[in-house]
């Protein structure tokens, strides 16, 4: 995946305002899109001629244009700053594509734009307030919201980010997608393309937690609790015949066995 030359960023990403495209005449549109995050232009945020040249600005050395994601990790070395990179997911919501392994003082966000004319080409442009690009696509309340710029959750306050943040940095390097409303359900949706089987067995145990007694040497852990089953049940279902579909359970301390062993019966009568 590499970003080459301009292009222009969808009309709902330019409405939100959130995000600086600068219009360069070459392919080093990652490069101008760091200088815009590093240098802030006052005004013609998108013309080139708004900021240093990078070349004076950057170290780019061993580093090629048009940019490709593998690159960066050696770039923020180079320039002691670090990056992370969004894109679009299904061509409407914004998601993490790229996350720094170490987020360091100088710190910025881009948005990576693929060409829809070259597959294997793209753009990079500077995010200059993420939280106004992403917090429609996650929660329709109009107030402050504090994200998250890693997993793109969001809190009430900056403290609870920054609580939030030291924890996430050790964990998570892609986004956590949580259920909406509208998508909480799991379904298995193309049914039809499903093969018949002449039987299935549903199976499904109980168990309950016996406390065990700590080992004699003094470990700093130890298994204090052990699961035990105490009862099983199986359904045999036949899909041409329901004259053959069964049921059975079985509750006592060995109830494991017994089941086991028809099921095996089964499947051996089953072919």
């Amino acid at each position: 995946m590499h970003a080459g030359c301009y292009i222009e960023l969808p009309r709902e990403i330019m409405l939100k305002r959130a995000v600086i495209n600068v219009r360069s005449k070459d392919n080093a549109c990652f490069a101008w899109s760091v200088i815009a995050a590093l240098h802030p232009a006052e005004r013609n945020t998108n013309r080139e001629l708004s900021y240093p040249h990078y070349t004076t600005v950057l170290n780019l050395q061993d580093i090629t244009f048009p940019m490709t994601l593998n690159q960066i990790k050696k770039f923020e070395h180079l320039n002691d700053i670090s990056i992370n990179v969004y894109g679009f997911e299904g061509g409407k919501e914004i998601l993490p594509i790229r996350l720094t392994s170490r987020k360091m003082e100088k710190h910025t966000n881009l948005l990576y734009v693929q060409d829809p004319r070259d597959d294997n080409a793209g753009h990079f442009a500077y995010i200059k307030d993420l939280s106004r690009l992403v917090s429609s696509q996650l929660s329709k309340k109009e107030h402050k919201k504090y994200f998250c710029d890693r997993c793109l959750h969001y809190f009430s306050s900056s403290e609870r980010l920054q609580s939030h943040t030291t924890d996430c940095e050790k964990m998570n390097d892609c986004v956590i997608r949580l259920l909406s409303k509208d998508d909480k359900w799991l379904e298995f949706k193309n049914y039809t393309n499903k093969e018949r089987l002449p039987f299935i067995v549903y199976a499904d145990l109980e168990c309950v937690l016996r406390r065990t007694e700590p080992a004699e040497r003094e470990d700093a852990s130890y298994i204090y609790q052990q699961h035990e089953v105490f009862s099983i049940g199986y359904y045999v279902r036949c899909s041409y015949d329901d004259a053959l579909s069964i049921y059975r359970f079985r509750r006592d301390e060995d109830c494991v066995i017994p089941p086991r062993d028809q099921i095996r019966e089964i499947a051996y009568a089953c072919g």
